[in-house]
Parts: structure tokens; C-alpha cells; sequence
């Protein structure tokens, strides 16, 4: 695999490495996040609560509900923030950078080197939006 590099030419877009590739990896996790949302939005078990009760002690084991609840929020939040991310970018380049990002294609086949760029700034607006920068 090649090494991913940030754009440093517009310095109020450089992140730190770390939340460079968090970026990165949130972008390409994006079909597996929308495809299990679409699982968690299917299920439709009505789950309660599981008790264990000891003489007159009660301790609380699972919560399917909430953490169903919990994890359909998560994945929510964090599709809605690369979507959004995504619409600062010229439609003309979305697929492209998407492409790149996610099945890393090399950016030889496109006409210009613009999309590095806007490839540069949507990952700074991700990293922003899920609140890593």
C-alpha cells in the first residue's frame, strides 16, 4: 500500500498525522458504517432490559436497547459528518477524491492535480466535524 501524503501547500489545511489518517480511515469505513446503520435501522426486536435477581440484590446485566439506540446515534453522527464534509467539495470532483480515498486509486487518470486539494480540505472538514481537530 502506498503511503498516504497530506497536501502542505495551504497550511490552514496541514493536520497532524494522527488525525490525518483518522480522516482517512473514518472515509473509507463509510460504506461498512452505512451498511450496518441499515441493519440496526431493520431490526425490529423489542428488547428490554435483562435483570439478575439475588435474594433481594438486583444487578443490571445488558441494556440491548440503549446500546442499539447508542450505536445507531454513533453511526448517525458520524455518516452525517463526512456527508457534510463532502459538500465543500465541487461535485465535479466528489467521486474522484471519494475514489482515491476509499479504493485508492492514483490520481493519474484525472486531468489536473486540483483534486488534491479538495482532497486535502474535505478531510480537514471530516476531521472537524467528528471533532478530532
Amino acid at each position: 500500500m502506498a503511503r498516504e501524503w497530506q497536501q502542505t501547500k495551504f497550511k490552514e489545511y496541514v493536520m497532524p498525522d494522527p488525525v490525518y489518517y483518522q480522516s482517512l480511515w473514518a472515509v473509507r469505513d463509510l460504506e461498512r458504517m452505512e451498511v450496518r446503520l441499515e441493519e440496526l435501522k431493520r431490526e425490529k426486536k423489542a428488547c428490554s432490559s435483562s435483570l439478575i435477581c439475588e435474594g433481594k440484590h438486583t444487578s443490571l446485566v445488558s441494556r440491548p436497547t440503549e446500546n442499539h439506540a447508542l450505536e445507531m446515534a454513533i453511526l448517525e453522527d458520524r455518516i452525517k459528518a463526512i456527508r457534510e464534509a463532502l459538500t465543500i467539495v465541487p461535485e465535479s470532483y466528489r467521486t474522484f477524491v471519494l475514489s482515491n480515498i476509499i479504493f485508492k486509486t492514483s490520481g493519474k487518470g484525472y486531468p489536473n492535480k486540483l483534486w488534491r486539494v479538495w482532497k486535502q480540505r474535505f478531510l480537514y472538514q471530516v476531521a472537524k466535524n467528528l471533532s478530532i481537530m
